[in-house]
């Protein structure tokens, strides 16, 4: 073979060893494919849309809880990392409110005098007298558990001045064997013993005189 025969040669071997090691040219110019993200799981989507909803409602805890199962799915999410940042900064910033029976604890009834009276005109004046010395500020809302007879046929006597309204209902309970007890929004009235209705009078028996002839 001739010299120049073999130098052609070698060329031709590097040329194509050099083709083999160039990465590939994109003639056109056109966009190289991406591998396509992996889609987030159904879950996440849900936990978003509960915390939404829970939010609009005003249940803090509750979007709070959605929104971190969220953000354990992904940390990332940026609707999850915000929200879980909005309702932090709600709490810092929210008042922090006493339980209504704290509240309802420094509400001074300046008279409260009942003579026979039924359990349910008895809670009604305990309802309206907070009303009124607390100028509307305050209200009450009893939720009651008891037999509609025992509300209107049970009566009470008390006479108490210058009494706290829970202490005021601590004696109530006492002489009419009911147990008061607080809640997030109402107190529920229940009974501490079995309801036996009165039993109704028996008439008088009367005897017939019989009538004499000529009388």
């Amino acid at each position: 073979m001739k010299p120049l025969q073999i130098i052609a040669c070698l060329l031709s071997l590097s040329l194509v060893s050099w083709l083999h090691a160039a990465p590939p040219i994109n003639t056109f110019n056109l966009p190289t494919a991406s591998p396509s993200p992996t889609p987030p799981p159904p879950e996440l989507a849900e936990y978003i849309a509960q915390g939404k909803a829970a939010y609009v409602r005003g249940d803090i805890e509750g979007a709070k809880a959605a929104f971190q199962m969220a953000y354990q799915i992904d940390s990332r999410n940026q609707v999850a990392i915000g929200y879980l940042r909005r309702i932090k900064m709600d709490q810092q910033t929210k008042p922090k409110s006493e339980p209504i029976e704290k509240q309802l604890a420094t509400v001074i009834i300046p008279q409260i005098q009942f003579h026979d009276a039924t359990l349910g005109s008895a809670l009604e004046y305990l309802k309206n007298a907070v009303k009124r010395e607390t100028n509307g500020r305050q209200a009450v809302n009893f939720v009651v558990q008891l037999p509609v007879e025992q509300m209107n046929t049970k009566t009470v006597t008390l006479n108490l001045t210058n009494v706290p309204f829970t202490e005021a209902l601590r004696y109530l309970g006492t002489v009419a064997s009911l147990n008061f007890q607080f809640d997030k929004y109402a107190i529920l009235v229940k009974p501490t013993a079995e309801f036996t209705p009165a039993p109704a009078p028996v008439p008088a028996a009367t005897t017939a005189t019989p009538a004499i002839p000529g009388q």
